[in-house]
């Protein structure tokens, strides 16, 4: 039953990452061209945040990697680079304890979230839809379902050690709420990427 439940919290999500409608060329005119919007910053602080409480690994420079492969030590160990799941002890620490600290995360991830689909919904329906806010909210969107698969990963590890189901319960339904917030932000990011092809093609028409 436990495994069973575990699946569920890793396979709740309905797709694959989502895979942006915008090149590579835009992505490196963008920061030059257009001023950040209030959405391509919302986005851009939720990445950041999953990375610095350590839902998601930190993007990692050449520098750093070069550092990883030559030094050694107990302060390696505890690299920008461990998982989530290392991070809070999900194989070691109590199970009790390790559900709860992923339900605190995946409530403050869901409502992180869901205020960036807001600003998404509204950059929408005011038909205007530029570069910075499509890339920007994809980038977190992908983010996202890799915090989900973080938690849903940390928690299989903890459940499997459980014995009984307390807390797990209400851990399964704080990565369900998140899961539903990055479906419906996934819809969106489609929506936005129609919206930004159609506007384009309209200018292009009109020059």
């Amino acid at each position: 039953m436990i495994k069973a439940l575990t699946f569920a919290a890793l396979l709740s999500l309905t797709g694959c990452a989502t895979v942006s409608m915008v090149s590579k060329e835009a992505i490196v005119e963008t920061g030059a061209s257009e001023e950040s919007s209030e959405l391509a910053r919302s986005s851009k602080a939720f990445t950041k945040t999953a990375e610095t409480q350590g839902w998601v690994g930190e993007q990692r420079g050449l520098m750093d990697y070069a550092s990883a492969l030559f030094s050694s030590g107990p302060e390696n160990a505890s690299s920008k680079g461990a998982s989530y799941a290392t991070r809070i002890s999900a194989s070691e620490a109590a199970p009790a304890t390790v559900f709860e600290t992923i339900t605190a995360d995946a409530a403050a991830a869901s409502e992180g979230f869901a205020e960036i689909q807001s600003l998404a919904s509204d950059r929408l329906a005011s038909g205007t839809v530029v570069r910075q806010d499509l890339i920007h909210f994809e980038t977190a969107l992908v983010t996202a379902q890799k915090v989900h698969r973080a938690f849903a990963e940390a928690t299989g590890l903890a459940a499997e050690r459980a014995g009984q189901t307390a807390g797990l319960d209400t851990t399964d339904r704080a990565l369900a709420d998140f899961a539903t917030r990055i479906d419906a932000a996934s819809e969106t990011a489609d929506e936005l990427a129609d919206a930004y092809a159609e506007s384009n093609k309209s200018t292009s028409a009109a020059s």
